[in-house]
C-alpha cells in the first residue's frame, strides 16, 4: 500500500454530516491527495497525501480501489460535493482563436502520442480565454469516476492557471509559479495575468528541477534575481529543493489562497500551499 505523506483530520469532523461538506481530490500518476471542507464555515477538516509505489502504478485501478477500502473517510461516505482534480503531463491549452470544436484529439496529437485506450477531456477557462485539453489512459480516470462519483473533474492545471492568473493581473506584475508534487514540476509564468509560458516536467534530483526552473526564465528573457517565484504543493523551506532554488531565484514566495480556510489545531501547523492545488479546484 502507498507511503502516507500525511493523514489528518480535526476532531470536528463529523461522518454523520459528510452530506454538508466538500471533498476535493488529486490523483492521476504518482500521488493521491485529497481535502475535506466545511463550506458553510469555510473550514478545513481533512488532509490526506499518498504517494504511489511504481508496482502500484503498473495496477492502478485495483490500486485505487484498495486505497479507498483502507480510507474510513473515503470507503462509506457520500460527500455534499466531490471535485475531483486529475493530474496529466499530456495537455496543451488552445486560445480561443484557434480552437475549432471536435478536434481536441488533433491538437494533443500535435505534442503527443495518443492510444486507442486513451480518453480525451476539455475544458474552457474564462480567465485564460481558451481551451484546456488532456489525455489519460482511460481505464485510471473511469476506476476514480466510478468509485466516488464526483459532481465534476478538472484537470489540476485549469484552477492552478486560473489563479496564478488571478493574482499577477491583481498585482500588476510577471511572476514564475511551480506546483509540485511527487517528482513531477508544473512551472508557469504570468505577466499582468497573460499567461506567457507553462509546461510539466518529470525530474529525479533537484538540479533537475532547477534546470526546468530555469528554462522558464529564460524563456520569458527574465532574470531569476528581478521576477518573483511562487510554490505550492510538497515543498517546504527546509528541504533540499527550496535550497537549491534559493540559490538561483532572489524572491521566493509560498502560494496563498484568496479566501483561505479556517484550521482547527489539528490542522493548523500544516503550511496551507501544500494543499492549494486542491483548493484552486472549488
Amino acid at each position: 500500500m502507498a507511503v502516507s505523506n500525511y493523514h489528518l483530520t480535526a476532531a470536528a469532523f463529523k461522518p454523520e454530516s459528510a452530506h454538508k461538506y466538500e471533498l476535493s481530490i488529486l490523483t492521476g500518476m504518482d500521488s493521491f491527495a485529497y481535502v475535506i471542507r466545511d463550506r458553510s464555515r469555510n473550514e478545513l477538516l481533512a488532509y490526506s497525501s499518498l504517494t504511489l509505489s511504481p508496482a502500484e502504478l503498473a495496477a492502478w485501478p485495483e490500486s485505487f480501489n484498495r486505497l479507498v477500502q483502507a480510507d474510513d473517510k473515503l470507503r462509506a461516505l457520500r460527500y455534499g460535493s466531490c471535485i475531483l482534480g486529475w493530474e496529466s503531463e499530456r495537455l496543451t491549452v488552445v486560445p480561443d482563436e484557434l480552437y475549432q470544436p471536435g478536434q481536441a484529439s488533433k491538437y494533443l496529437e500535435h505534442l503527443t502520442v495518443l492510444g486507442l485506450n486513451d480518453a480525451v477531456r476539455e475544458e474552457r477557462f474564462n480567465e485564460l480565454e481558451g481551451h484546456l485539453l488532456f489525455a489519460s489512459p482511460k481505464d485510471r480516470i473511469e476506476a476514480v469516476e466510478r468509485r466516488l462519483h464526483p459532481l465534476r473533474t478538472h484537470h489540476v492545471a485549469g484552477g492552478l492557471l486560473t489563479a496564478w492568473s488571478l493574482r499577477s493581473q491583481r498585482l500588476g506584475h510577471q511572476s514564475v509559479s511551480v506546483a509540485l508534487r511527487g517528482n513531477k514540476l508544473f512551472v508557469a509564468a504570468q505577466q499582468n495575468g497573460k499567461l506567457l509560458f507553462f509546461n510539466t516536467f518529470t525530474y529525479a534530483s533537484s538540479q533537475d528541477a532547477l534546470y526546468f526552473l530555469l528554462l522558464a526564465y529564460q524563456q520569458c528573457g527574465w532574470s531569476p534575481a528581478r521576477v518573483p517565484l511562487y510554490l505550492c504543493g510538497e515543498i517546504t523551506d527546509h528541504s533540499e529543493l527550496y535550497r537549491q532554488f534559493y540559490r538561483y531565484i532572489e524572491d521566493l514566495r509560498f502560494c496563498e489562497y484568496g479566501a483561505p480556510p479556517a484550521t482547527p489545531p489539528e490542522l493548523a501547523s500544516l503550511p496551507s500551499h501544500l494543499y492549494f492545488e486542491l483548493l484552486c479546484l472549488g
